[in-house]
């Protein structure tokens, strides 16, 4: 006798029970026979060694060591292997800060994963049916790590250890300001003057209009020329882009003097 089943790369032991003090023949899967001696109540046992394929233990003859008599016996032991669960993680690798993204588990359907966030305490999530879960980061505003530690299978109670990690960084968010002069005489012009982030793009109004856009160079401005006014006119932000989004208020009003 022995156990049905073991978890891949684990053992068990196989029992022999009998006439005691009598000497078991036996084979492992088929292979040369092997012997083992009952102690004196008629017990011993073997270890199977870790195993990763099923292993059947078959009985061959019994002979009893002070008669000296013998005959063949039938019986096994059958170990099947239950494979080892596994888990892999992923998601996003860079987020705007402020915001999140979802961490993404796969693996063995209905196994117990088991995670931490930036080293911390041990968190686990379980895979549903067909073996992935999700977990939301909230807003960051951090580089966070996620890293895998082990998974469980819960029907059959294996686990093992798991590496992976999924590294959420954090990309800053752009700014932008605007400004330009306060006030020109009626028929001429000024720029508006645009800064912030280098590279970044610029969406404003003119008296509400339609978004119009502008890109900043490489350190950061730019100017945009009015053209001659004639009448108050308000430059106001909309927002500003560099591959993360922020929306803005600020504006410049150019009052017009009359001549």
């Amino acid at each position: 006798s022995g156990a049905t089943a073991v978890c891949s790369g684990t053992g068990t032991n196989i029992t022999f029970s009998g006439t005691p003090n009598a000497t078991v023949t036996y084979t492992i899967n088929g292979g040369a026979n092997q012997t083992i001696v009952l102690n004196g109540s008629g017990i011993a046992t073997v270890a199977t060694g870790n195993l990763t394929a099923t292993a059947t233990y078959t009985l061959v003859s019994v002979q009893d060591t002070v008669t000296t008599c013998s005959q063949s016996q039938t019986g096994s032991a059958v170990v099947s292997i239950n494979a080892l669960p596994t888990a892999t993680i992923a998601g996003a690798t860079a987020v705007c800060s402020g915001t999140g993204t979802n961490i993404t588990f796969n693996g063995t359907p209905n196994a117990t994963v088991t995670y931490t966030v930036n080293g911390g305490a041990n968190q686990t999530v379980v895979l549903n049916g067909t073996g992935t879960a999700t977990v939301a980061t909230g807003n960051l505003t951090t580089t966070a790590t996620y890293a895998l530690v082990s998974v469980q299978d819960t029907a059959t109670t294996c686990s093992q250890s798991q590496i992976g990690t999924a590294v959420v960084s954090i990309n800053a968010l752009p700014t932008a300001t605007i400004a330009g002069t306060t006030a020109i005489c009626s028929g001429t012009g000024t720029n508006i003057t645009f800064a912030g982030t280098p590279n970044a793009t610029v969406a404003y109004t003119i008296n509400g209009g339609a978004n119009q856009s502008i890109i900043l160079d490489g350190s950061g401005t730019a100017t945009v020329a009015t053209g001659n006014l004639t009448v108050n006119t308000t430059y106001a932000l909309v927002s500003v882009i560099n591959g993360c989004t922020v929306s803005l208020t600020q504006s410049v009003l150019i009052t017009v003097n009359p001549l």
